[in-house]
């Protein structure tokens, strides 16, 4: 995808697209409250997530436990949204 979000709601939107890809689910069957293990998610799931947050945020380097400390779309889209606050902003030229 390789587009960088600019929203937490963005952040959320596309946790609940990749949750349900996962899964093999519909986008609006994904509850935000929900742990990613009642959505069937394993460590390969949630390492193909993980790469679609590195993509989509422009974020690199994330903890391999990311998904486990945080196991729903609102409490991962928390740490990604004070993960992505955190970001040098690149100067433009």
């Amino acid at each position: 995808m390789s587009t960088t979000v600019q929203t937490i709601d963005e952040v959320r939107a596309m946790l609940v697209e990749a949750i349900a890809v996962e899964a093999g689910v519909p986008a609006d069957t994904v509850a935000t409250d929900e742990p990613f293990t009642s959505y069937g998610l394993d460590s390969m799931a949630a390492l193909s997530v993980g790469m679609e947050i590195e993509d989509t945020c422009g974020l690199k380097d994330l903890p391999v436990d990311l998904l486990w400390d945080h196991p729903t779309v609102d409490s991962l889209a928390d740490a990604l949204w004070a993960l992505i606050q955190q970001q040098p902003v690149a100067e433009e030229v």
